[in-house]
């Protein structure tokens, strides 16, 4: 814990005791504890945000491709492979034929004049 000995949390808990008090020094370990909790809770939403936003930016063609490079990791035969990768290109086929239907309906649209 941060490269301290026992002799030096030692030395800081005595000075500790001496500065603070022994009546209040139980009151200041609450409070240290209660910012530690807060801290960390802080810190995994936070974490858990940032997780969520780009599980939520991927599509979810990124996400069966990564799905099925996972799976490819764990089955290395050849017969396996071909497959995936056929999925693989029938994935992005998919998505490539959904992008220019939506770009032929925007082009089909007209533009507005204001």
């Amino acid at each position: 814990m941060f490269n301290m000995g026992m002799t030096e949390m030692i030395i800081i808990g005595a000075i500790a005791l001496i500065v603070i008090g022994p009546k209040k020094m139980p009151d200041l370990a609450r409070a240290l504890g209660r910012g530690l909790k807060e801290f960390r809770k802080a810190s995994n939403e936070f974490k858990n945000t940032i997780v969520n936003e780009i599980d939520d930016t991927a599509g979810t063609e990124v996400k069966d491709l990564a799905k099925m490079a996972n799976q490819l990791k764990l089955k290395n035969t050849p017969k396996n492979i071909e497959d995936y990768l056929e999925q693989a290109a029938n994935v992005l086929d998919d998505a490539g034929n959904e992008v220019t239907k939506e770009g032929d309906k925007k082009s089909a649209e007209p533009e507005k004049k204001a």
